[in-house]
């Protein structure tokens, strides 16, 4: 995130520039779109014999043509800056590594993830031979919770990355608003019981309501660290 001016030879070096949530919200989405536009020509061009070089001008990275002869660059550059895995994707970016057993005992999380396991076991169980958006929209929301506050939980709480943090919590209550939705239209649908149903959703609001209370702290911390 942060600029190297030109005494970073030396020693000195700018302040980084310190993004709010709805910056790191749009950065996201952009990287979002360039990763759904990386894979679908990745798909497209998967058997073709100069796949690298098509897919490097396509996405305008002219200035990766004269390196995609060499293997172990260009998957470097994947691995870096467009799949969202591995801890030098985290230190290119100034996040934080963090320790699991930290992140288990952040009661949001814990709750979250919960639910979700229990999610899966009742999709497993009830729906295997169902075929309905409706469980694909919930099978697919109700996962997206405990990720995303791991993904938050891993850039830290350190005012750089904070904004980041909170950008995607965001998506996680986002997801969570999708699964009481889902659950909604399962009930509606007579595709669950009224006792399975009620137990589910108010499992689910639990998470959403904690989550948004959560991301309400961090924005606090947010600004308090604002100089």
């Amino acid at each position: 995130m942060s600029e190297f001016n030109e005494e970073s030879s030396f020693g000195n070096h700018e302040e980084p520039e310190i993004w709010d949530e709805f910056q790191w919200e749009e950065f996201m989405r952009e990287a979002d779109k360039r990763t759904e536009k990386y894979s679908q020509l990745f798909e497209k061009y998967l058997d073709h014999p100069d796949r690298d070089n098509i897919i490097a001008k396509k996405m305008g990275w002219d200035h990766l043509l004269d390196e995609t002869e060499d293997d172990d660059k260009w998957d470097e550059f994947l691995d870096v800056d467009f799949i969202e895995e591995g801890e030098e994707w985290k230190q290119s970016t100034g996040f934080e590594s963090y320790e699991i057993n930290s992140l288990e005992n952040l009661p949001v999380y814990q709750l979250a993830y919960e639910f979700s396991i229990d999610c899966i076991n009742l999709i497993e169980n009830r729906f295997e031979n169902e075929n309905d958006e409706s469980i694909h929209l919930f099978a697919r929301s109700v996962i997206i919770p405990p990720a995303k506050i791991t993904g938050g939980f891993g850039m830290g709480f350190e005012l750089e990355s904070l904004g980041g943090n909170i950008a995607n919590c965001k998506r996680g209550l986002n997801a969570a608003n999708r699964m009481l939705k889902a659950l909604q239209q399962l009930r509606n649908k007579d595709l669950l019981d009224q006792e399975t149903f009620q137990e589910f959703y108010e499992r689910g609001k639990e998470v959403r309501d904690h989550l948004g209370i959560y991301i309400v702290e961090l924005r606090e911390r947010f600004k308090r660290k604002i100089p």
